[in-house]
């Protein structure tokens, strides 16, 4: 199986997002207090900052950690995205959450290659960002309609499946069976 180039990938959506009309501003509703300051403290950097970040890192540190970024922030974003009922948050939300799921594909894609497997240090980071998320945007989530428990259980699932993902390496997917012989011949 052939690898990804992901810096075709990253590049393509960056060509994409030049020709696709920009979200019209003004028009939506306004935001509860709590989910619009949440969303202003949330950082999450762009994915050509995090693209250049990256090339330059090669310890398998800074790539975890990413992963573990973009695990929460994928959590985060869905949550604002299936959580309120403005169509322009509604559509930055999505927007967000579709690049930094191509940034998590590449990181375990970058985990699965330098076959960097997660102990258990690791692990318990997740855990304590994942614990930073909550108490810095716990109330926003929950206006969004997602208790912190579904939170946290979603994002240890994602960061698991990442894992998984990482270590059982890039699998090649059967097409339909095909018979070596019909039936009926001899």
């Amino acid at each position: 199986m052939a690898a990804v180039d992901w810096s075709a990938v990253f590049e393509a959506e960056a060509r994409r997002r030049k020709v696709r009309p920009r979200p019209v501003w003004g028009s939506g509703v306004p935001l509860d207090p709590v989910v619009a300051r949440s969303v202003r403290r949330f950082r999450h950097p762009p994915e050509e900052l995090r693209l250049l970040e990256t090339a330059s890192q090669s310890a398998k540190s800074d790539v975890m950690s990413q992963l573990i970024s973009d695990v929460l922030a994928l959590g985060y974003y869905s949550a604002l995205r299936d959580g309120t009922r403005d169509p322009v948050t509604v559509e930055v939300a999505a927007r967000v959450s579709a690049g930094v799921e191509r940034q998590l594909s590449y990181h375990v894609d970058r985990l699965r290659r330098q076959r960097i497997s997660a102990s258990a240090r690791w692990r318990a980071k997740a855990i304590v960002e994942t614990g930073g998320v909550l108490v810095g945007h716990g109330r926003a989530l929950r206006r969004l309609g997602v208790p912190w428990l579904a939170f946290v259980t979603d994002a240890w699932a994602r960061f698991e499946r990442a894992l998984a993902e990482a270590h059982r390496g890039p699998s090649i997917r059967p097409g339909p069976r095909v018979r070596a012989r019909p039936r009926g011949l001899v």
